[in-house]
C-alpha cells in the first residue's frame, strides 16, 4: 500500500507539473494577526502585573517594608486573577452551551452577535476592575519594553511576519494587551521592524513598507511613571472586529482590495468576529473554547491543508456558513500563504517614475504640523524655518514657542526662555482645536520644558513625533541648559517616530561618545534606537571633509570661515533592523542657516501627509537639497550663517540675481566663500541659465542608471555585487542587473546578492529580461527589450507597482511601450559599446 501511495503521489506531481501555467488570481492584500496566545507562548498580561508589583516594591524603604508590600500586592493580584476566572466561568456557563456532536448547527449570526456583545462587555468591565485596583501604577517607561523582550514567542510566528513584510504585504498585529510598548518589544526580538498605531487605535493606519503595525492598549503615564489607568484602544472582540472592518474598507477605498485576499490569524474567542470577516480566517493553537464557539454558531472548521488555492470561488457561495481553517503550525501557514498561488503585489517606497502622492485633502483633511521650538529673529532657523518648510511641503503649521532668541547671521546675542506653564497652554490651545497629524520639536531650552512637552503630548493624545534635538546653534552658542540631553532621552525618545541629530548632537546624547566614521555613526544609531524612537536619522555633515560633507546640512560643518571642500556625505537611517545609508554630493554655499530645522520640519510635513518614514526622509532631503541649490550667494546678512530661500518655487532669487549680474559681486562683498571650484561652477551655471532665461537644473532630480557588465567584471576579477557596491559609492541611484549567459540558479543567487547591496543603500534594483528572477528575489522591477516578452504581458506578471522599463529605437515603439504600461524608456543604443553592437 505504501508503494502504491508513493506512486500515486508521483503521478499527481507529474500531472500538475504538466498543466499550463495560470497566473495567480489573487495575492495576499492584508494580513492581520492576534498577539496574545496566538503569537506568544508565555503569559504577557501576568508579566505586566508582576512588573508593576516589582516597580512599586522597589520604592519602599528597607527589606522588611518591601517584603510586606510585595505580599500585599501579590494577594491583590491573586484576588484579581481569581475574580476574573470565576466570573468568566459563570458567564460562559450562561452564554456558551455545549455543541451537539450528532447534529451540527446551522450558522446562527444572531446568536454569535449576542455572544460577542456579552463577551466584549465583560472584558471592558474587567479592565475597569484592574484600573480601579491601581495595581498598574508606578511602572517606569521602558520597563515593559525590557519585559516584552523576554516574552517567549510561538515557533515560526516571527518568521512568517518577516516573510509577509519582505513580500510587501500590509501586516498588522492586534492585541487586547494593556501595553503596546510591550507588544512592540516582543515582536522586535529578532529584528522585525514594528511601529505602534497612534491615536485611538481604532482607525486604520497605512502599514509602512517592511514594518508591522501594532494596535493595542497602552498604560497612561504622568511624566515617565504609569498612573494605573489604561488608554483603551483595543480591549475586546468588538474592537478587533471593527478594526478589521476599517482596514478592509480602507483597502477597498484605495482600489487594492480586489487584487488579493485578506487573512486573519487568531486563536481566542475575541478573534471570532475578524476570523469570519476576513476572506481567510486561520486558527492556530489549541484553544478549545474558540472551537466550541464556532461549533455552536454553526461555523465550520476544516484543516488548512484542504483550503482552496483560489479563494475567489468563495464569492459564489456567500449564503453558506463561514469556514475557519485550522493550521497545525506557523510553518504550515507560511507554506500556504506564500506559495505560487498567492504572489503578493510588490510594494516599494518609491519608483523610477515618481508618482505624486495622493493629496491629504483627498481624505477630507488638511495635513497639520505643530512645531514646538524657539524663535529666530533672523528668520533663518527655528520656528520661522519650520513654518516656511511646512508650507513649502504642503502642510499647515501651528506653533508653540519655547524661547525667543535675538540673533542674526553673525550669531546669537540673547535668549529669553518662555515660562513652562505658558508653553503648556500653547500646546493645549493648538491640539484641542486645530489638532496635528505630526508634532516636531526643536529648541527645548530646559529639562522642565522637555518634561512638560512630553506630558502634554501624551495627555492630548500622542501623534507622530519628530524630535530634532537642538542643543547648540550653528555659531556655537548654547541653546539648552545642563540636563536637556538626558531629559530628551528619558522623556521624548520613547515617544518619537524619528529623531534627527547631527553628529555633535548624537555624541552629546550618548555621553560625548566620539563619532568619527560611518561605522561609528551606525553604532550610535543602534545605541540611540535603544532609547525608544522608531527611527533614528544621524546626519553626517560633521565628518572630515575627506570622508563626507553634508548636502542637507552644510550648516553643520560650516561654522565660521570658508566651507569645507566639496565631497560626499552619508546620513544614516535606522529602524532597529534596516541600516540605510543615504549618500549624496555636497553643495557648497554660504546660505545654509536652518537646514537642520528645515529638514526635520519637512519630514514632519511628509509624515502629516501620510508618507512612511523612509519616503518622508527621502522627500525632505530632496527638498532641502533643492533649496540649497536655489540659495547660493543670496546677499542676506554680513555673517557666515546666511539663511536660505524656502520658497524657491515661488521666487527664484538666485536666478534673478544672476540674471541681473549682482549675485557674485554681492556675495564677495559680504565675505561669502567664493574660491571653491564648486562655487565657481555654480555661478557660471546661474549666469548661463539666466542668459538663456532657463530655470537652474536640479542635480538632485537627475539619476545615475548603472548597468552591470559581467564581461568587464570578470576581467577585473570582481563579482557583480562588488561592482554594484563600487557603483553606489560613486553615486549610482538605480541599478540594472544584466546577465545574458548565466543559468537560472546561479543568476538567482547573484541577483539576491546584488539586491542585498542595493537594499542596504536604499537603491532600486531592476533585472534585465528575466521576469522569473525578478519575482523570485523581490526586485523592484524588470527591464526588457523589443525581442523579449511583450511589455503588456510583463506588466500583468509583475503587477501594477513594480517598475517596468522598455528599450526602444523608434517613436512607434516608444508609444506602444507607454501604452503597455512602461514606467520609463531606454532609447538606444545610439553608439556601439562593449555589450551592444547596434
Amino acid at each position: 500500500m505504501l508503494q502504491h501511495y508513493r506512486r500515486a503521489m508521483e503521478l499527481e506531481v507529474d500531472f500538475f507539473s504538466a498543466q499550463p501555467y495560470r497566473a495567480p488570481r489573487r495575492g495576499v492584500s492584508l494580513l492581520v494577526v492576534d498577539f496574545d496566545d496566538t503569537c506568544t507562548a508565555s503569559d504577557s498580561i501576568g508579566l505586566i502585573m508582576q512588573t508593576a508589583i516589582e516597580a512599586t516594591v522597589a520604592k519602599a524603604d528597607g527589606t522588611e517594608a518591601q517584603q510586606a508590600l510585595r505580599a500585599e500586592l501579590q494577594g491583590q493580584l491573586q484576588w484579581l486573577v481569581q475574580n476574573y476566572g470565576s466570573r468568566r466561568a459563570s458567564l460562559l456557563e450562561e452564554i456558551l452551551p455545549e455543541p451537539d456532536p450528532e447534529e451540527p448547527a446551522d450558522f446562527d449570526f444572531a446568536w454569535l452577535g449576542d455572544f460577542v456583545d456579552r463577551l466584549s462587555e465583560f472584558d471592558k468591565e474587567m479592565n475597569g476592575v484592574v484600573i480601579e485596583s491601581g495595581i498598574l501604577g508606578g511602572i517606569k517607561k521602558g520597563m515593559l519594553a525590557r519585559a516584552g523582550a523576554s516574552i517567549r514567542m510561538q515557533g515560526g510566528c516571527l518568521d512568517l511576519l518577516k516573510q509577509a513584510c519582505e513580500a510587501g504585504v500590509p501586516t498588522y498585529v492586534v492585541s487586547v494587551n494593556w501595553s503596546a510598548e510591550m507588544v512592540k518589544a516582543a515582536l522586535s526580538q529578532e529584528g522585525l521592524s514594528v511601529v505602534i498605531a497612534e491615536g485611538d487605535g481604532q482607525s486604520a493606519v497605512v502599514a509602512p513598507p517592511g514594518s508591522v503595525v501594532v494596535y493595542a492598549n497602552e498604560l497612561e503615564y504622568f511624566g515617565d511613571t504609569s498612573t494605573g489607568n489604561i488608554k483603551r484602544r483595543c480591549e475586546c472582540a468588538g474592537d478587533k472586529g471593527r478594526l478589521l472592518d476599517d482596514l478592509l474598507l480602507d483597502l477597498a477605498a484605495s482600489g487594492e482590495g480586489g487584487q488579493g485576499i485578506s487573512v486573519y490569524i487568531g486563536d481566542s474567542m475575541t478573534d471570532i468576529p475578524p476570523l469570519i470577516s476576513a476572506d481567510c480566517g486561520i486558527l492556530v493553537g489549541s484553544n478549545d473554547l474558540v472551537r466550541q464557539v464556532a461549533a455552536v454558531a454553526g461555523v465550520e472548521t476544516r484543516p488548512l491543508l484542504s483550503a482552496p488555492l483560489d479563494f475567489s470561488v468563495q464569492d459564489e457561495a456567500l449564503d453558506e456558513a463561514p469556514v475557519l481553517w485550522e493550521a497545525g503550525s506557523w510553518a504550515e501557514i507560511s507554506a500556504f500563504l506564500f506559495n505560487q498561488q498567492f504572489v503578493p503585489t510588490l510594494r516599494r517606497p518609491s519608483s523610477f517614475k515618481e508618482a505624486a502622492a495622493q493629496p491629504a485633502v483627498a481624505a477630507g483633511k488638511v495635513p497639520r504640523v505643530l512645531s514646538i521650538a524657539g524663535s529666530d529673529s533672523g528668520g533663518g532657523a527655528g520656528i520661522q524655518a519650520d513654518l516656511k518648510a511646512c508650507m513649502a511641503r504642503g502642510a499647515y503649521a501651528a506653533t508653540a514657542i519655547t524661547a525667543l532668541t535675538a540673533q542674526n547671521t553673525e550669531g546669537v546675542a540673547a535668549v529669553h526662555v518662555a515660562p513652562t506653564p505658558f508653553i503648556r497652554q500653547q500646546i493645549k490651545a493648538v491640539l484641542s482645536d486645530i489638532g496635528a497629524d505630526c508634532v516636531k520639536t526643536g529648541m527645548l531650552p530646559t529639562p522642565e520644558v522637555v518634561e512638560a512637552v512630553a506630558e502634554e503630548l501624551q495627555a492630548q493624545g500622542l501623534v507622530k513625533l519628530v524630535v530634532d534635538p537642538v542643543l547648540v546653534s550653528t555659531s556655537g552658542d548654547a541653546l539648552a541648559t545642563t540636563g536637556v540631553a538626558e531629559a530628551i532621552k528619558a522623556h521624548l525618545l520613547p515617544l518619537a517616530t524619528i529623531v534627527t541629530p547631527n553628529i555633535p548632537e548624537a555624541s552629546k546624547l550618548l555621553d560625548d561618545r566620539p563619532i568619527l566614521s560611518i561605522d561609528t555613526m551606525k553604532a550610535a544609531a543602534e545605541e540611540l534606537h535603544r532609547y525608544g524612537p522608531q527611527w533614528v536619522l544621524i546626519k553626517g555633515g560633521h565628518l572630515a571633509a575627506s570622508e563626507a560633507a553634508d548636502p542637507t546640512h552644510p550648516d553643520d560643518h560650516h561654522g565660521e570661515g570658508p566651507a569645507a571642500q566639496p565631497g560626499t556625505v552619508t546620513d544614516i537611517l535606522f529602524d532597529g533592523k534596516n541600516m540605510i545609508e543615504l549618500t549624496e554630493r555636497h553643495i557648497s554655499t554660504g546660505n545654509s542657516h536652518g537646514t537642520g530645522c528645515s529638514l526635520a520640519s519637512a519630514i514632519a510635513a511628509e509624515l502629516a501627509k501620510g508618507s512612511d518614514v523612509v519616503t518622508a526622509v527621502r522627500h525632505a532631503r530632496k527638498y532641502v537639497w533643492r533649496m540649497l541649490e536655489r540659495s547660493r550667494d543670496l546677499p542676506l546678512g554680513k555673517g557666515s550663517q546666511k539663511p536660505m530661500n524656502h520658497g524657491y518655487e515661488l521666487a527664484d532669487w538666485s536666478a534673478e540675481l544672476a540674471g541681473a549680474g549682482v549675485a557674485a559681486a554681492a556675495a564677495d562683498a559680504a565675505g561669502a566663500p567664493s574660491s571653491s571650484h564648486t562655487a565657481e561652477a555654480a555661478r557660471e551655471m546661474l549666469e548661463a541659465a539666466a542668459a538663456r532665461r532657463l530655470r537652474i537644473p536640479n542635480t538632485c532630480d537627475l539619476r545615475v542608471y548603472g548597468v552591470t557588465d559581467p564581461g568587464c567584471n570578470a576581467q577585473w576579477g570582481r563579482s557583480n555585487a562588488e561592482a554594484v557596491r563600487l557603483a553606489l559609492d560613486g553615486g549610482t541611484t538605480i541599478v540594472q542587473l544584466r546577465e545574458k549567459n548565466a543559468d537560472g540558479g546561479p543568476f538567482l543567487r547573484e541577483a539576491a546578492a546584488v539586491l542585498e547591496v542595493c537594499r542596504s543603500r536604499g537603491v532600486l534594483l531592476l533585472i534585465n529580461d528575466r521576469v522569473d528572477v525578478a519575482l523570485a528575489v523581490g526586485a523592484d522591477g524588470v527591464h526588457i527589450g523589443q525581442g523579449d516578452l511583450p511589455a503588456a504581458a510583463v506588466r500583468r506578471m509583475i503587477g501594477p507597482e513594480a517598475i517596468l522599463g522598455v528599450s526602444v529605437k523608434t517613436v512607434e515603439e516608444a508609444r506602444k511601450a507607454e501604452a503597455d504600461g512602461a514606467d520609463y524608456l531606454g532609447a538606444g543604443a545610439v553608439y556601439p559599446t562593449g555589450t551592444k553592437d547596434s
